[in-house]
């Protein structure tokens, strides 16, 4: 509704009057007000810098965790694997050793099978993927290595075999390292008393013993323990007399530190 002002010391009225409105800054005497800005201070940011740097070292570290053991669980395996191929490995050459002439010199002495504790030479026949068919002059031997003692395995073919061609290649296959102690026994038997025993020396190489054991302590950080392997050899057609174990206490070996005087 407009308002009519009168003009005084008169009746009449003149125009509507014209509300003057004031805004900001419209008068040098008024003062302004202003609206204040929102945001982050300086100790907010470095916090909230502070708490992504600390999670993400957290995943990083999670993340690396995670790869390192992995990485370890693979290792193990890889390990076990090998452990277990080596084991089997072994036990088969030895099984099949026959009872065939390696050696034999001037006076009739004849060698099939030699032994003591640190090695072992045998023939037996290779695996097809290994050989180019026939038997082999084979040779299992504990050496010092460059991180402690290895399980080395050398071989050549029997037919043309030379004396000492094993002991002049260099060409040996390490299948186990990392070998704190060791030893190879052999079973035999004492005609006599019909008892058999164990040995870590064989002094009888024209015959082969009734089996063979191969003892390794392994020093390794993951835990891995090698298995008493023990390897029932082939019948020995050379010799007459029978060579049967007689019972499962023959391929039983005694517990390490008990009776070895007799050994």
């Amino acid at each position: 509704m407009r308002a009519w002002r009168r003009v005084s010391g008169s009746g009449s009225r003149v125009g509507p009057a014209r509300r003057v409105q004031e805004g900001p800054g419209s008068g040098s005497g008024t003062p302004c007000r202003r609206r204040r800005q929102g945001g982050f201070t300086l100790i907010e940011v470095l916090l909230a810098i502070a708490l992504v740097s600390i999670i993400m070292a957290m995943a990083y570290g999670g993340f690396r965790a995670s790869v390192r053991a992995t990485k370890s669980g693979e290792e193990v395996i890889e390990q076990t694997n090998r452990l277990r191929v080596v084991q089997q490995f072994v036990r088969r050459q030895l099984m099949q050793s026959r009872a065939l002439i390696i050696e034999q010199f001037e006076d009739g002495e004849i060698v099939r099978f030699q032994g003591d504790r640190d090695h072992v030479r045998f023939v037996s026949p290779m695996p097809g993927y290994l050989s180019y068919g026939g038997p082999y002059v084979q040779e299992l031997s504990l050496e010092r290595g460059s991180e402690g003692m290895e399980l080395v395995y050398y071989y050549a073919m029997l037919n043309g075999y030379e004396t000492g061609a094993l002991e002049d290649t260099t060409d040996g296959r390490v299948l186990m390292e990392d070998i704190g102690d060791g030893e190879f026994i052999f079973l035999d038997f004492d005609p006599e008393t019909g008892e058999t025993f164990w040995t870590d020396l064989w002094e009888e190489p024209e015959r082969l013993p009734l089996a063979v054991g191969v003892l390794l302590d392994l020093e390794s950080d993951r835990g891995l323990v090698w298995p008493d392997l023990i390897a029932p050899v082939m019948v020995d057609t050379s010799q007459s007399r029978a060579r049967s174990v007689r019972s499962t206490r023959d391929m039983m070996i005694r517990q390490r530190g008990a009776g070895d005087s007799d050994r």
